[in-house]
């Protein structure tokens, strides 16, 4: 597919960040819908969905606004990648970025090659790499997780998990290596084009685990293997 056949969503409060990063990435050729508030960006989303959201966690008024807009686009039965920009940068409020579903929490000033190059990685995710592999080849080995990987969707004891596009890719690599075999922090990286990085990883798979929880509380079959990576497994076996 062609930059053209993407759009992406840039929500930021300041007019000359937000033309910039406008300016930015229709030179990718990227169809582009700029807003300046949540307000007016959900109710946009409400109508039609973007590709991307890249959005300011500060946005006038509300300082959590941008954190408000990913729990709206959570409400949604679609996972949409969500990267964040923004001078905060405590583990606090990275953490609940990555919680609320965002694939990535860079900080301003931010380089415009980087962020181009980490859109165009999470796009290649959301499309080629499901072409790629047949899809026969894709099957869970794990009883009771099903994956379908043309709707970036997963089932626990046929209930759907809450999880991003990049949460899916992570959890789709134990779904195919099975119980008991370990996955590394390279075939992680690796299933999400490079989206995620080492020093994330733990993130998502906390919020992987957590979505398991709100269909079966008690679970807990994802665990570190230290320096190796994590597997899946019933420690109580």
């Amino acid at each position: 597919m062609q930059n053209t056949d993407y759009t992406i969503a840039v929500i930021e409060d300041d007019p000359i960040q937000r033309a910039s990063l406008v300016e930015a990435l229709q030179q990718q050729g990227f169809k582009i819908k700029a807003f300046e508030d949540r307000l007016t960006a959900e109710e946009s989303f409400n109508q039609s969905l973007p590709d991307i959201v890249i959005s300011d966690i500060i946005l006038g008024n509300e300082m959590d606004g941008g954190f408000d807009l990913a729990k709206h686009l959570l409400s949604f039965n679609q996972p949409i990648p969500i990267i964040f920009l923004s001078e905060r940068q405590s583990e606090f409020d990275i953490y609940t970025g990555h919680a609320l579903g965002a694939i990535d929490y860079l900080p301003k000033p931010i380089s415009l090659n980087v962020l181009i190059v980490k859109v165009k990685n999470l796009l290649r995710i959301t499309s080629t790499s499901r072409e790629s592999i047949p899809q026969d080849l894709e099957k869970s080995i794990i009883p009771e997780l099903r994956i379908e990987s043309a709707q970036y969707k997963a089932y626990w004891h046929d209930q759907a998990l809450d999880l991003t596009a990049t949460e899916f890719e992570m959890l789709k690599q134990f779904a195919l290596a099975g119980e008991d075999n370990v996955v590394s922090y390279d075939n992680l990286q690796t299933s999400t084009q490079g989206v995620v990085e080492r020093n994330t990883i733990n993130t998502h798979i906390c919020r992987i685990r957590n979505a398991f929880k709100k269909v079966t509380p008690e679970f807990n079959k994802i665990h570190n293997e230290y320096g190796r990576g994590y597997s899946w497994h019933d420690k109580n076996k």
